[in-house]
């Protein structure tokens, strides 16, 4: 029977995840334990092929679905469906996932227990691709609790270091207490509609929404802000990620910052944009406060940081606040303006939310990056601490020239990647020069991205430019499977920057999906 290709690229990792043990056994009987680190490169690399095909499947003949379950004609069910705004972030997740196990090869060698590392990292990115395939609530959840206990496992991998243990409890009890209010605010979905497929409960709200009871649906909104805001580390709901980055291994620092905290982004907004009508409920408002809320504190606190890992925590926080206000913009456009003017409202909400999903990719790239950059530093020297780590960039150049393009991609310094995401946000909120409070918005984003700036340069000198102290004389360049994802990221960064059309295009189709219909 043929596997319909929108199941693919998560059953290859679900698989793969669940034979690892017998392949690592049999690796060991061989005498070949590396042949599990290729068994699973392998499968990120079959994952993402299926996702390439299923993105070219879903260009040629729209959504694709595969229903598990119906509750009757016309009332939706329990399905997985994969249109361009969810395979947009299964590209994402996929992708670093791939680089990630790629420089797991040699920088997790020194561990014990490769083969549960492997499964979890495999089960990690399968269930946030499922988080992103899922056509209702229930999937969603499930989903979410495979991607969620798997990333607490791995940030606690290192178990025998009090410090992972610790900030992976952290991390479980933080998570966990979202995850519940999610399932809250979902729970009163149901009680409301009687189902919680996507496309059902838009259905409901479009007849029902105005008989209900605003503030009812006003909590429920806020239930999934709050609740997945919890995972995206929206402050003030951040404080786990801190802890979290410096005690995980390198690689799943990378994960964490590069594409878990996106699957809390992908979350909220696809519980939002697509049932409640964006033109009618005013959560944008709410979305930009914590947004630019999010931006000022991290960024107030990433300046005080020493530990190169903690200062780059305090960085993805700073930029889920740009992707947090561009969605915002793009839902306080609609709802004020779509009466006077809606194909304007309806521009400047693409060019927002466009925006936001472009720098979701932008920084998944640029931080996987510097996360694995600072791995390769950390390993090489073995410390994390930046004052020890001066010059280092001129010992290991290779790493640090790649530390260099993240560093000023997430700056914003043109024409890298990171650049063009953060002012089609900034102008998004100066689009409608009559708006005080869009425009007070935007100049607040503009202040704290030169703010930004200034730690980023200041970490590059720190880095790069200053003269390497004794204790890193003897240090050299990280093993080649270590450094060769740490260049494709840089790479990535300078090309999407030069040319980012593409990705453009791309980000902008996945918005449409998002708005379509209103």
């Amino acid at each position: 029977m043929e596997i319909p290709i929108v199941l693919q690229p998560i059953l290859v990792l679900l698989a793969t995840a669940g034979i690892m043990p017998i392949i690592a056994a049999l690796a060991r009987a061989a005498k070949a334990e590396k042949a599990r680190d290729v068994v699973a490169i392998a499968a990120f690399a079959a994952s993402m092929y299926s996702l390439v095909q299923l993105y070219q499947k879903i260009m040629a003949d729209g959504a694709q679905r595969y229903v598990f379950a119906t509750f009757g004609p016309d009332r939706g069910g329990v399905e997985i469906y994969a249109d361009m705004y969810g395979v947009y972030f299964g590209m994402i997740f996929c992708g670093i996932g791939l680089m990630v196990a790629i420089y797991s090869f040699r920088y997790m060698e020194v561990d014990t227990g490769l083969d549960r590392y492997y499964a979890l990292l495999l089960i990690l990115v399968a269930g946030l691709i499922g988080v992103a395939f899922s056509g209702d609530f229930f999937n969603l959840f499930v989903f979410w609790e495979m991607m969620c206990i798997s990333s607490y496992t791995l940030v606690t991998f290192r178990k025998y270091r009090w410090e992972p243990v610790e900030a992976g409890f952290k991390y479980l009890v933080m998570s966990t207490l979202g995850s519940l209010l999610a399932l809250y605010g979902m729970s009163m979905l149901y009680g409301m509609a009687g189902n919680l497929n996507f496309a059902a409960l838009r259905t409901f709200m479009v007849a029902e929404g105005a008989k209900a009871n605003p503030f009812m649906l006003y909590f429920i909104m806020g239930t999934i802000i709050a609740g997945f805001g919890v995972t995206a580390a929206m402050v003030p709901l951040h404080t786990w990620l801190p802890d979290a980055h410096p005690a995980a291994p390198s690689s799943i620092s990378a994960m964490l910052s590069g594409v878990v905290i996106k699957a809390g982004i992908y979350s909220m907004s696809r519980g939002l944009f697509a049932i409640f009508n964006p033109s009618v409920f005013d959560y944008g408002t709410v979305l930009m406060i914590f947004g630019v809320v999010t931006i000022t504190v991290a960024n107030i606190m990433a300046l005080m940081q020493r530990d190169v890992k903690r200062l780059l925590a305090y960085s993805s926080i700073v930029n889920i606040g740009y992707i947090l206000t561009g969605l915002g913009i793009g839902g306080y456009a609609l709802v004020h303006y779509s009466a006077a003017a809606p194909e304007a409202a309806m521009s400047v909400a693409i060019f927002a939310i466009g925006g936001a999903l472009f720098h979701t990719f932008n920084h998944a790239i640029g931080k996987g990056l510097l996360f694995l950059c600072s791995g390769c530093f950390v390993h090489e020297a073995g410390t994390r601490d930046i004052a020890e780590l001066e010059g280092i960039g001129k010992k290991m150049i290779f790493s640090g020239t790649s530390f260099t393009i993240g560093l000023l991609a997430l700056a914003g310094i043109p024409p890298l990647s990171g650049f063009w995401s953060k002012l089609f946000i900034i102008l998004a909120g100066f689009s409608i020069p009559d708006d005080g409070f869009l425009k007070l918005i935007s100049i607040i984003m503009v202040v704290n991205s030169v703010f930004a700036a200034s730690y980023y340069l200041w970490l590059l000198q720190r880095i790069m430019l200053k003269t390497p102290k004794s204790t890193i004389e003897r240090v050299r360049e990280a093993p080649f499977t270590m450094v060769l994802p740490v260049v494709l990221l840089a790479i990535a960064c300078v090309v999407v920057g030069v040319f980012p059309g593409p990705i453009i295009r791309v980000a902008t189709e996945a918005t449409k999906v998002l708005l379509g219909g209103w």
